[in-house]
């Protein structure tokens, strides 16, 4: 079944107000028409079944057939920390992310990023990245909007990292882990925050390294071969999901 977010619908609506972009996206793109069925996903978290009245030229009227309170996300959050890789890497990566449950992506730059210097890249691109988002919440029926922060460099993503509560956190390493990932992962049941950092093409550099661990970030191996970002964070995010009992 089609779904699709609707910043402005409510989990108390009897009709829904179908306008402007959204108008444009559902029935002029996807055609959806008189008699049209499909969901309805709140910021509030409610997934609403609706079909669809009536169409003018600019606005379309829906009425609620059945809703539902849509799982929140399991604790603890994943914060996924990007090395910023190329573009189209993070959008990819962006995408599996929102799909598998991620909390919250924070790109921020390393010795060996893709883009080394904010400059406006990423800023410039904060629209596409939203749609790319939204485009993966609506096809996943996920509740809850991914949040993607700002670039910044290691010292305030280490504060950030730091300053989470009830934290604990791994990074991707391609020298000898000191921990397995299930080591890594395993016994701490009051945790609410896991911080994942993944490095961009090259990994991390051994300077990183050693900061890394002076903040108690713990580097974990995947094994023989030099997976890519874009492998390195879905394989990453699926054995914690299932080690942690996300799904």
């Amino acid at each position: 079944m089609r779904r699709y977010r609707l910043e402005h619908a409510s989990e108390k609506d009897e009709t829904v107000i179908i306008e402007g972009d959204e108008f444009h996206h559902i029935v002029d793109v996807c055609r959806q028409s008189e008699g049209a069925k499909f969901e309805v996903l709140t910021p509030s978290g409610f997934a609403l079944l609706v079909e669809i009245e009536n169409v003018g030229k600019k606005i379309a009227q829906a009425r609620v057939l059945e809703r539902r309170q849509i799982p929140p996300l399991k604790k603890p959050w994943i914060h996924l920390v990007m090395s910023v890789p190329k573009i189209a890497t993070l959008e990819a990566v962006m995408e599996k992310a929102v799909e598998l449950g991620v909390y919250k992506i924070h790109p921020f730059f390393s010795d060996y990023s893709f883009v080394k210097t904010q400059k406006g890249i990423l800023q410039n691109k904060r629209a596409r990245f939203e749609k790319i988002i939204q485009s993966a919440t609506q096809q996943s029926g996920r509740g809850d909007w991914m949040g993607l922060e700002d670039p910044c460099d290691l010292h305030q993503i280490l504060q950030r990292f730091q300053s989470s509560s009830k934290a604990k956190g791994i990074f991707a390493y391609e020298g000898a882990g000191e921990l397995s990932l299930q080591q890594a992962i395993a016994g701490d049941t009051n945790l609410e925050n896991l911080w994942i950092f993944v490095g961009s093409e090259g990994g991390f550099s051994t300077q990183e390294v050693e900061i890394f661990k002076k903040v108690n970030l713990f580097p974990i191996s995947l094994g023989q071969q030099v997976l890519r970002v874009e492998t390195a964070c879905v394989t990453l995010l699926g054995i914690i999901k299932y080690q942690l009992d996300l799904f």
